[in-house]
């Protein structure tokens, strides 16, 4: 069971449901996908509707990603669901406001170099089309996912590069307020700490600023869900 969802350093996270919802021709009371979020940015002519099953599909997504190839296969729990739901909120938004602003577009190369990283992540071919079957995704789809985290990823990294410089006095103080616990002056690796936290900050603040602006729904609470076992095709 995963209970922490590893974030990267660009973005913030976090996750709830609610809405169950019928297709036509389905018997009564049969619960095929449950609404969490419905997701409106401030220039946007349409709302993005969010399902519980989305959620999964992108906090697995991006655990794997990350290195969390037990995510491929393992339930999720509360935690980390609520987190997914966080992270997907904040990359719809901050998506749309880099596609409005017509910056960072994914090339071809740069789509299909970041699905080969995804997919290197596996130790075998065939444990990657097993992921793709165990959660119906189809690799079209994983682009499509993966094209939007990159955009994400260096809209917000141009945004935050200017306030993560930090002047060498900085430097000097933190090591100052420190040295008994480091027992050495690495100023590189402190310098990279501090860069890291004020672009964690920066993102935070741009991601509040675009929840300010936009309508985000979150349908009730996605933490006391039990952990699905799969969609179609699961084991």
């Amino acid at each position: 069971m995963f209970r922490v969802f590893h974030a990267s350093a660009v973005l913030a996270v976090g996750f709830a449901l609610a809405l169950a919802t019928t297709a036509s021709g389905s018997p009564p009371g049969e619960e095929v996908e449950r609404v969490v979020a419905v997701i409106r940015s401030p220039t946007a002519t349409e709302s993005n509707v969010v399902t519980l099953s989305k959620v999964e599909e992108e906090a697995r997504i991006a655990l794997v990603s990350r290195g969390a190839v037990l995510a491929a296969t393992q339930p999720l729990d509360g935690a980390a669901l609520k987190a997914g739901l966080e992270y997907l909120v904040d990359q719809t938004l901050l998506g749309e406001e880099a596609a409005r602003l017509h910056v960072f577009e994914i090339d071809r190369a740069d789509a299909v170099a970041e699905l080969a990283r995804f997919r290197a992540h596996f130790a075998r071919l065939s444990e990657y089309d097993e992921f793709l079957a165990r959660w119906d995704l189809s690799e079209g789809e994983l682009e499509a996912v993966l094209r939007r985290t990159l955009r994400v990823k260096r809209y917000v990294e141009s945004r935050a590069s200017q306030a993560a410089e930090v002047p060498e006095g900085e430097v000097t103080a933190w090591l100052a307020r420190h040295r008994a616990e480091l027992g050495a002056d690495d100023r590189p690796a402190v310098r990279a700490r501090l860069i890291e936290e004020r672009t964690v900050d920066e993102v935070k603040a741009l991601a509040r600023d675009l929840r300010s602006r936009a309508e985000v729904r979150l349908l009730g609470d996605v933490e006391g869900l039990a952990p699905s076992a799969a969609r179609s095709g699961a084991n």
